[in-house]
């Protein structure tokens, strides 16, 4: 069972990056041994999935990444990649992360991953979100893990980006999860399980609230960039794992929340901190939370 990441890193020009995801002793992902110096967004997300990883004694995390400051050229070269890779790979999960969101190329993605690996789940958190939602592609999707102002987004059937939806941003005016979930769900705007990040975490499967998780409650973690990419990197993984899609959401939620309270999450820290604290949490929780114990 394999996750296979698919990403854009903030360097310019920076190369077409393939291969199994480490993580080196000082916190740096590395992919296929070529370091990519960034503490939050995709490097945080697979940071997150590679101690999932590591924990279960599985295949570490594939990536297929390439640098992109808003311009759209690492987006394109990482399309015209996935569709080799992916026959190549036979992933059991494949995750679009921080991408230019740019609805034709997602559209032809898609068509080709049913082709090539039809039994894969598919994810998407941030840019990859926002194109298959804006694609009409949503409902073809396992896994989706917007933020309190992203789930507007996805329950808006005119928006094509969330920030035409931004009275959302901060979980007030009119934020409702649940009523956003089940409008999102009817208008064909989300995948089959939302999981909605927050002070409180709302798992909402086929438009239905099924899990709200606030404890433990580690407000200082929404001060620190890359939290959110940590716990789709570990939904991802867990759901890679074979993890029926709730639970690995429900751990996804649980673990990241034990590792902030475990490390005395400050504002100061940065996302490494928080993956630097996971192997902890998991080891000391993850039997108890989803009956997958380690020996």
């Amino acid at each position: 069972m394999t996750l296979l990441v698919v990403a854009t890193y903030p360097v310019i020009d920076g190369p077409v990056l393939e291969g199994p995801v480490t993580l080196e002793p000082d916190g740096v992902i590395a992919i296929a041994g070529t370091r990519v110096p960034s503490s939050q967004g995709t490097s945080a997300m697979l940071g997150a999935a590679c101690q999932v990883a590591s924990h279960l004694k599985i295949a570490a995390p594939y990536a297929l990444v390439a640098g992109d400051i808003g311009r759209g050229d690492g987006t394109r070269h990482v399309y015209e990649r996935l569709p080799e890779v992916a026959a190549r790979l036979r992933p059991s999960a494949v995750a679009f992360h921080y991408m230019q969101p740019v609805m034709a190329l997602m559209r032809h993605a898609v068509h080709r991953l049913a082709e090539v690996v039809p039994d894969a789940l598919l994810v998407a958190d941030a840019g990859g979100m926002y194109a298959a939602k804006a694609a009409g592609l949503a409902t073809r999707f396992e896994l989706m893990t917007p933020d309190v102002g992203e789930v507007g987004f996805l329950a808006d059937p005119e928006v094509t980006h969330p920030a035409y939806v931004s009275h959302y941003l901060f979980g007030n005016d009119g934020f409702d999860p649940v009523a956003l979930a089940r409008r999102a769900h009817e208008t064909g705007g989300a995948s089959r399980v939302l999981l909605i990040k927050g002070v409180r975490d709302h798992i909402a499967c086929e438009g239905e609230v099924v899990e709200a998780i606030d404890e433990p409650c580690v407000p200082e973690l929404e001060a620190i960039g890359g939290t959110g990419d940590t716990v789709t990197g570990l939904a991802c993984a867990f759901l890679a794992a074979g993890f029926p899609t709730i639970d690995a959401a429900r751990c996804a939620c649980l673990a990241n929340r034990e590792a902030g309270r475990a490390m005395g999450a400050t504002p100061a820290m940065r996302a490494r901190d928080l993956v630097s604290a996971l192997p902890g949490a998991l080891s000391e929780n993850l039997c108890r939370w989803g009956g997958a114990c380690v020996v």
